[in-house]
């Protein structure tokens, strides 16, 4: 972006986004749903103009902005991803947070692709079509879930920011195997107010940006009056010195080889850097799936949320999703109070063992992403959806701000890191993670 003047920075931001999707046209339709290219441009050179003339206050001018499609968009359809809304009237207004966005300077493109209401880990959607990891090749691989179109999206720069959601992973998942950057805030910091949900207690939205430093601008825009706690604004430390790391010790069993090296060898850059590294047990995040699923709380609660349209039209839904919901409706009501109270419990566990520490840091998920043609068998899909997310869901279980920061897709890596942090500590987890990326190197920096 800084190739553009500020008399046109927002209009050739959506010209270079425009033409990286008329580039690539295949993962454009897969990834692009509803776009408004000409109100973009539009839009773009009145925002310029205004510019020229007065200091804007606008700290996103130059962004581009996508929306997953659980979000309101004045004039589109929130379909969810899903032929069950896809004929529903329009939304009269967007939701609050692409008001916030738009009002801080982001110019918004497109409509993001999803797996169909937000349920799945992978990506696949039968409905709108599934869009592929860019950073894998060899064959055809999903690109995560559920926010698969938002991640490709900024992949191949046709945006630079994506608003999600965020129920067990999808912020981050979909990053890590597209070699971008998701990021999952504490319950409560962005306004959730236009957003359809899938699970009430999990669910979140979420950022997809380059890197972890596109993750900070933005949230820094969201949310102005946070502040970095006074150890993360101390002055003359060097990058990352005195940093404390938790690595529980479960993890690596895990990964497969090449995630497990990849791994191993982020963190000996980070021990050299000076960070330090505690490796210890972490059952309170062993356990909180295990709670979470066992008690039923995300098919209860997505049942309660779809039921009277699965009364009438359960033949519409993904085969992959509806069923799901469906499970919900046995879910006793005793074992969804009892999850409940014991992933409080497990809450405190964690700020117990987190005290003095900074963030955990695990790959952000421990397989590479699948070809798509082997998730045709139901049960192979179901065991990889598990997989996918078996490490970032206990930061929606817990309540913590998590980031997955870029790999090295150049090398064929479809491969995360996720720093998880504090409840509440959001501004200081972002910082963290923009000094972890200086010292490993941004794959996404490193194209631009």
């Amino acid at each position: 972006m800084s190739m553009y003047l500020d008399r046109d920075l927002s209009f050739g931001a959506v010209s270079e986004c425009l033409a990286r999707a008329a580039a690539e046209p295949v993962a454009a339709a897969q990834a692009l749903l509803s776009r408004r290219d000409e109100e973009a441009l539009a839009e773009a050179r009145a925002r310029d103009a205004l510019r020229g003339l007065a200091p804007s206050g606008e700290p996103l001018a130059g962004m581009v902005l996508g929306v997953k499609a659980c979000f309101d968009v004045r004039g589109w359809t929130t379909h969810a991803g899903s032929r069950v809304l896809a004929d529903a009237p329009p939304a009269a207004e967007d939701a609050a947070l692409v008001r916030a966005l738009r009002a801080a300077g982001a110019v918004l493109l497109a409509q993001n692709n999803m797996t169909e209401f937000a349920y799945g880990a992978l990506g696949l959607n039968a409905a709108y079509g599934t869009p592929l990891t860019p950073c894998m090749t060899d064959a055809p691989r999903v690109a995560g879930g559920s926010s698969s179109g938002g991640a490709v999206a900024v992949a191949l720069g046709m945006a630079h920011v994506a608003l999600v959601s965020d129920t067990s992973g999808s912020a981050r998942i979909p990053a890590a195997f597209c070699g971008v950057a998701g990021f999952k805030p504490s319950r409560g910091r962005y306004d959730d107010g236009g957003m359809m949900y899938l699970s009430p207690t999990f669910d979140v939205p979420g950022i997809i940006a380059a890197d972890a430093a596109g993750c900070l601008r933005v949230d820094k825009a969201l949310a102005p009056d946070s502040a970095l706690s006074p150890a993360s604004a101390a002055c003359g430390a060097p990058p990352l010195a005195g940093r404390i790391f938790v690595v529980p010790d479960h993890v690596e069993d895990m990964l497969v080889p090449q995630v497990r090296n990849t791994f191993s060898a982020w963190l000996e850059r980070l021990r050299e850097a000076g960070a330090v590294l505690r490796r210890m047990p972490m059952p309170c995040i062993a356990q909180a799936g295990a709670v979470a699923r066992d008690g039923g709380i995300i098919a209860a609660e997505a049942y309660a949320l779809h039921a009277p349209r699965l009364a009438v039209d359960s033949a519409r839904y993904d085969p992959r999703v509806g069923p799901r919901m469906l499970l919900g409706a046995r879910a006793p009501a005793h074992a969804y109070l009892a999850a409940q109270r014991r992933l409080a419990e497990l809450r405190g566990e964690y700020d117990a063992l987190m005290a003095g520490a900074d963030a955990v840091l695990t790959p952000t998920v421990p397989m590479l992403p699948p070809p798509v043609a082997m998730l045709d068998d139901n049960d192979v899909y179901l065991r990889e959806n598990a997989r996918a997310f078996s490490l970032t869901e206990f930061a929606n279980r817990l309540d913590l701000p998590s980031i997955s920061l870029p790999g090295a897709p150049a090398a064929g890596n479809a491969v995360g890191l996720m720093a998880t942090g504090l409840r509440g500590g959001d501004r200081a987890l972002l910082a963290a993670a923009a000094q972890i990326e200086d010292v490993l190197g941004s794959a996404a920096r490193r194209r631009n």
